[in-house]
């Protein structure tokens, strides 16, 4: 308010509104005619470029918000709201009439709505122009909403369309900024403080570094990320795309699977050399992605089958090469280990696309309500649980998964038990280096049974996580 004058000059339209009702509805209105994506962010919001790009640019996001962890920055605690991700979706966002359970991240001001979305922002706009009349009149309306936060805390736009998104059951991507600076301020004292967190940022080596996967395997980790960001910086020297890098990939496996086929020391020993090659090129081609942001459904399905072709393309050629050198006929070893990898992976598979589906199957929140329903989802008790005489085989399960998920997240605080439990699940960068090592100083015969030995502990590992996991949910 005031500012007209001076912001005409700079805005393609600009519209005035008394107050936040008012600006909740007249959104309302430009979303049911936008008919394409919309970006709505605070006027206050001082962030880096790729922090923007990464809810705006994001190729895997269609409704998203930009979140992150750690304290709100120079803006005040209003201006960035605690939301709570699971699975990298919101499923929960504060207000000062909503509560949020057992919050992860804080929003950061910018909100991207996909067109499919639109039509449910809009409505949700208009329900919260309601509530914010109300909250305004509540001396004088009955059923006024109830503030769960300080009384003098002002009503954020930005906030409440997050949360009215959220609990119309929209599917709202959580785009973590890391250590990226995107916040919201109230003076000039905090833009100072802001434009100092832009500078003290090299925008460039954060993207590259943030190329790497934060959450990957110990091999993967500490064998191939921990150098192939210069090999991402040279190949976008190069102009090379990633589909190029997963092509060069696959020729590099097959050429080791060429190797296998020999038998003999040499090619066993650069047969391994080469298949580890393959994979860190295999690691190097998703970072490149992330780095340029060059992305493409093609590449996607190329990197995924790729993986595969790579590692059974190996299996072949060792049981070749076994054959060959007269180790012996390990057909059916290498069989039964492709055959067990594939089952390990519909496994994952299915309990991914599970998972996110009963997310999507959460119960929508009114928002007259202060709660977000997400107790019960995230804390349970099993000792109240047990105590219960009426307590079914399902309920005794759901309390032993949900006892089985808190130890399991206690694990991840300490380093060596996180580790431990990555490493046991046989993934794809140990999966390669197993093999790779074990051709390499003794045979096919004990990489294929290396491999049913531990693929068979990782696989009841798993089998038994997610069976407790699907029915603490």
């Amino acid at each position: 308010p005031g500012h007209g004058a001076e912001l005409r000059a700079f805005c393609h339209e600009l519209v005035e509104s008394p107050g936040p009702a008012d600006d909740l509805r007249r959104l309302a209105r430009m979303a049911r005619t936008a008919g394409e994506p919309v970006v709505v962010l605070g006027g206050d919001v001082v962030a880096h470029r790729d922090a923007l790009a990464a809810v705006v640019a994001n190729h895997k996001v269609a409704t998203g918000a930009a979140v992150a962890v750690g304290p709100e920055g120079p803006g005040d605690a209003a201006l960035a709201p605690r939301v709570r991700s699971e699975r990298g979706r919101l499923v929960s966002a504060g207000s000062p009439f909503h509560r949020v359970t057992l919050p992860t991240h804080t929003f950061r001001g910018v909100l991207r709505v996909a067109t499919e979305d639109l039509e449910a922002f809009a409505d949700a706009a208009e329900r919260l122009a309601t509530l914010v009349e109300k909250a305004e009149h509540r001396d004088g309306l009955p059923g006024a909403p109830t503030l769960v936060g300080d009384e003098a805390e002002p009503v954020d736009v930005l906030g409440l369309l997050l949360v009215g998104l959220i609990r119309s059951g929209v599917t709202v991507s959580s785009c973590d900024i890391r250590v990226l600076h995107c916040a919201r301020v109230r003076d000039r004292i905090d833009v100072q403080a802001a434009v100092g967190a832009l500078r003290a940022v090299d925008e460039d080596a954060v993207r590259l570094a943030a190329a790497v996967k934060s959450n990957d395997g110990f091999f993967t980790t500490y064998f191939v990320s921990s150098y192939s960001p210069y090999l991402v910086h040279f190949a976008a020297k190069l102009g090379l795309t990633p589909n190029t890098v997963s092509w060069i990939s696959m020729g590099f496996g097959v050429l080791a699977a060429v190797w296998f086929a020999e038998g003999d020391r040499l090619g066993l020993v650069l047969g391994g050399l080469i298949l580890y090659l393959a994979f860190v090129l295999d690691c190097v081609d998703g970072q490149l992605a992330r780095y340029t942001r060059r992305f493409s459904a093609l590449g996607a399905w190329l990197d995924a089958t790729f993986d595969r072709g790579k590692e059974y393309v190996a299996y072949v050629g060792l049981a070749i090469g076994a054959g060959v050198s007269g180790v012996g006929d390990v057909w059916p070893l290498a069989v039964a280990a492709m055959i067990l990898q594939s089952v390990r992976h519909m496994i994952d598979f299915s309990y991914s696309a599970t998972m996110t589906t009963v997310l999507q199957r959460l119960p929508r929140r009114s928002l007259d309500d202060p709660d977000d329903g997400l107790a019960a989802h995230v804390v349970t008790a099993p000792a109240e649980a047990e105590a219960d005489t009426e307590l079914g085989v399902a309920g005794k399960g759901a309390a032993v998964g949900g006892a089985v998920a808190r130890v399991s997240r206690r694990f991840e605080g300490v380093t060596a038990l996180r580790w431990l439990k990555k490493i046991i699940v046989l993934p794809i960068g140990e999966r390669f280096a197993l093999i790779a090592l074990t051709a390499a100083i003794w045979n096919a015969e004990v990489t294929f049974i290396s491999l049913l030995a531990w693929g068979g502990v990782a696989a009841c590992y798993t089998l038994t996580g997610r069976v407790l996991r699907s029915l603490a949910r």
